[in-house]
């Protein structure tokens, strides 16, 4: 017959029991929450001259890396890396294309304008692909840079009436991705501003 297992003293076992209601009523670290933050453009472009007939239909896309809601930082050149608790609400170019419909709405340039996949018959279509949208944080605070490249085309004709490209930057508020939005945010609105006025001085009338 195998012998017993010797039962560990009375004072042992209380010694146990106390560090488990111990380790129960010291409060656990708890991870830190999602935050969702949402592109904003304050401003509103000039008023155009004199509305064209046609019709101008917007498509935004983003290189593969930015085509995410995930924010995008940057602290050594060359590299690129996610914040880990910060996202946009929305993917930057499906928000940055809703704010660019609107801006050019506003402005009063064509008969309508909107976004979608298709050209209709007789609009003009507008291409905008954005190729950075990340807080430069290499030194405080920082700053967002936004750059973009967009391409304007008579798909009636088959003819490429434009290609530019934009890149714009501004400080951020605070060295983290709240700063970091504001920056976005300020960045964002100028680059829209001279995406409208070259559309408008570029588009036939």
């Amino acid at each position: 017959m195998r012998p017993r297992a010797a039962l560990p003293p009375p004072a042992c076992v209380l010694v146990a029991l106390l560090a488990v209601l111990l380790a129960a009523c010291v409060p656990q670290p708890t991870r830190e929450l999602d935050r969702y933050h949402l592109l904003e453009a304050p401003g509103s472009p000039p008023k155009a001259a004199a509305a064209r007939a046609s019709t101008l239909v917007v498509m935004t896309s983003a290189t593969s890396f930015y085509e995410t809601r995930a924010m995008v930082f940057s602290r050594e050149p060359g590299t690129r890396a996610y914040y880990q608790y910060n996202r946009w609400a929305e993917p930057p170019s499906q928000r940055f294309g809703a704010l660019l419909v609107a801006r050019l709405q506003q402005s009063g340039a064509f008969r309508s304008v909107a976004g979608a996949r298709s050209a209709v018959s007789g609009s003009v279509l507008l291409t905008v692909e954005l190729t950075e949208f990340y807080h430069d944080a290499a030194a405080p605070p920082g700053a967002a840079r936004v750059a973009a490249s967009a391409e304007l085309i008579d798909p009636a004709r088959r003819a490429l009436l434009g290609r530019r490209v934009f890149e714009h930057s501004a400080p951020a508020t605070a060295y983290d991705a709240g700063g970091a939005v504001q920056g976005f945010n300020a960045a964002t609105a100028a680059l829209l501003d001279e995406i409208v006025a070259w559309v408008d001085a570029t588009a036939p009338r």
